[in-house]
């Protein structure tokens, strides 16, 4: 067995069996650490090498026993703690990418794990999309469909007001674009963000989603837009349309 053999092994198979995982994770500390011919001995006479053979297998019995609870956190549905700790046996061990490979593969699973589907009329202003959000969690967003804008009112050499996030044109993000807004409890509003065809959001504030295109007041819209809404959300949240 080599130091790369821990980077062959299937995730299966480290789950299936501890001892695998054991003796590899040892064998790979023992690869990592510099081989000293002779003991050394502090000037108090301390054996050194003896203190980190300690340290290096109290590591090694930290992430035998850190990859079983992982798993079995997985087994139980908890993918995020499984992720979390996954993620800190890498900060002993930053280079073993079956590990780095399973935490992606537990994110992805988590992101996709709740879904939310809306049908989007771009005549309305802000609806909710029926989900609540917290800090700094990851939301995707995928969307189809289309609309038809008929802008008649008269417009300055300012362009479209854009001072109120409720009902004005929002700077920054394209017209007739679909976005996105976070409303907290107190109504403390976020900052309004591109949702488009296709992306991934990380959330600024605690509250509820909310979404709309974006069109001045007083435009004619026609058509229908299909949102899905995938990631760290909570369903069935209370709505709050005509925000």
């Amino acid at each position: 067995m080599t130091c790369s053999s821990i980077e062959t092994q299937s995730w299966a198979a480290i789950s299936r069996t501890r001892i695998k995982l054991l003796v590899s994770l040892s064998f790979l500390l023992l690869c990592a650490t510099p081989t000293l011919v002779c003991a050394q001995k502090s000037p108090r006479g301390i054996n050194t090498v003896e203190l980190e053979k300690q340290i290096a297998d109290a590591e090694t019995a930290f992430m035998n026993t850190a990859a079983d609870v992982a798993l079995q956190y997985e087994e139980a549905g908890d993918l995020e703690k499984a992720q979390e700790i996954l993620e800190k046996i890498l900060r002993l061990q930053p280079d073993l990418s079956k590990v780095q490979a399973k935490i992606k593969e537990l994110e992805e699973e988590r992101l996709s794990k709740n879904e939310a589907l809306l049908e989007i009329d771009p005549s309305k202003g802000w609806v909710s999309a029926g989900v609540g959000v917290k800090k700094g969690s990851k939301i995707r967003f995928e969307s189809e469909g289309e609309s038809r804008i008929i802008i008649s009112q008269r417009v300055g050499s300012e362009g479209f007001p854009s001072g109120d996030v409720k009902q004005d044109l929002v700077a920054g993000v394209p017209l007739g674009a679909l976005m996105g807004v976070v409303v907290t409890r107190k109504g403390k509003t976020s900052e309004p963000f591109l949702i488009g065809k296709k992306s991934e959001i990380e959330i600024s504030q605690e509250g509820q989603l909310l979404v709309r295109v974006n069109v001045p007041p007083g435009s004619k819209c026609t058509g229908k837009i299909r949102l899905r809404i995938t990631g760290e959300i909570q369903m069935g949240s209370q709505s709050n349309r005509g925000k």
